[in-house]
C-alpha cells in the first residue's frame, strides 16, 4: 500500500470529476516514470469515463456520434492509451507505465462504440465471460473471443523464441481450431441431444475440453498451479495437442466421456506436481498407459 496511489470517484460524482480521474491518475503514473520508475495503472472502468465524456459533450451540445458518445471517442481514447509506455530519459536512466483498463459495456455488448474504441488501440483484448464463471471455470476468459495482436510483431516473434521453442504458436493457432469446432458441437449436442450425434462429434467436443480444464484452467490456491513458467506451459500444450491430434476407438458416447475425464484427471494431477517430479513423472506414465488403451495407431 506504501507504493500504490488510488484515484477513487463514484457514479454519483460530479461529470466533471468522473472525466479527470482517469487524467489525474496518468498524470501521476508519468510522475512517476519520469522519476525512472516502473508504474502500473489500472483504470475500472473506462466505460464509466466514456459515459462521463458522453454527458460533458451533450450538456455542450456538440454533435453526437454512435449511441449519444463525442464523435471523437476513438481518438480520445486513442490519444489517452498513446501516453503509456516505455520511455529513455535524458539522464540515461528508463521508465515505464502499463496501462490495464477494463471496459464494462451494458449488457456484454462488445460491438458498442468504447469496447470498440479500446480494442482498435489496445491490440489485446481479454473478454471475460459469465457463463465460464458460473461454470466455475477460472480464469473466466474467453478463449475465443480474445486475442493479442502482439504475436504479429518480429520483436515479440524474436524476445519470445529466446524462452521457448518456435513452434508454440502454431499449437496455439491449432488449440483454438479445437476450441471453436468444440463449442459448435456443444450447441448441437444441447439442441440435440447426446444420442441426437456421432460418436466422432463426442470425441472432438472432448478433445476441447481436455484443453480447456488441463491447459486454460488454473488454480489459485494452488502453490504450483497458481504460477506456471513457460517451459512447462509448452511441455503441457505440446502433451494436450498430441492426446487431441489422435484419433480413438470407442463404441458409444458413455465411453467417450468416461475415457476423457479420466485423462482430465490425470493431467490436472500432473498440473498440481512439480515439474518433472517423481510424481509428475508417475503420473505421466499412468496418461501414457491410459492413451495407449484406446488410441489408434497412425
Amino acid at each position: 500500500m506504501e507504493r500504490t496511489i488510488i484515484i477513487a470517484n463514484t457514479s454519483n460524482m460530479p461529470v466533471a470529476s468522473r472525466e479527470a480521474s482517469v487524467y489525474t491518475s496518468m498524470t501521476i503514473a508519468e510522475y512517476y516514470r519520469s522519476m525512472g520508475l516502473r508504474v502500473l495503472l489500472m483504470a475500472d472502468s473506462t466505460s464509466r469515463w466514456a459515459q462521463a465524456l458522453r454527458e460533458m459533450s451533450n450538456r455542450l451540445e456538440e454533435l453526437p456520434g454512435q449511441d449519444a458518445f463525442p464523435m471523437d471517442l476513438s481518438a480520445i481514447i486513442g490519444a489517452f492509451y498513446a501516453r503509456a509506455g516505455y520511455v529513455y530519459l535524458n539522464n540515461g536512466a528508463t521508465g515505464s507505465v502499463t496501462f490495464l483498463g477494463t471496459v464494462s459495456p451494458a449488457g456484454g455488448n462488445l460491438k458498442e462504440p468504447v469496447t470498440e474504441g479500446t480494442k482498435k488501440v489496445a491490440r489485446c483484448f481479454y473478454a471475460l465471460e459469465q457463463a465460464r464463471a458460473d461454470r466455475k471455470r477460472y480464469p473466466a476468459v474467453n478463449p475465443i473471443d480474445s486475442y493479442s495482436k502482439y504475436v504479429e510483431y518480429p520483436e515479440f516473434e524474436e524476445y519470445i523464441s529466446k524462452l521457448i521453442d518456435k513452434d508454440w504458436l502454431p499449437m496455439v493457432n491449432d488449440m483454438k481450431t479445437y476450441l471453436q469446432r468444440g463449442k459448435e458441437i456443444q450447441e448441437q449436442i444441447n439442441i440435440l441431444g447426446d444420442d441426437g450425434v456421432p460418436v466422432d462429434y463426442h470425441e472432438a467436443f472432448w478433445k476441447s475440453e481436455v484443453i480447456d480444464f488441463v491447459i486454460l484452467q488454473q488454480d489459485a490456491f494452488d502453490k504450483i498451479d497458481a504460477v506456471c513458467p513457460l517451459e512447462r506451459q509448452q511441455y503441457m500444450l505440446r502433451l494436450v495437442m498430441d492426446i487431441c491430434k489422435h484419433d480413438y476407438d470407442f463404441d458409444n458416447f458413455l465411453d467417450v466421456i468416461d475415457y476423457f475425464k479420466r485423462v482430465i484427471n490425470l493431467c490436472k494431477q500432473m498440473n498440481y506436481c512439480e515439474f518433472h517430479s517423481a510424481e509428475f513423472e508417475d503420473y505421466r506414465k499412468k496418461l501414457d498407459d491410459l492413451l495407449a488403451e484406446k488410441q489408434i495407431a497412425a
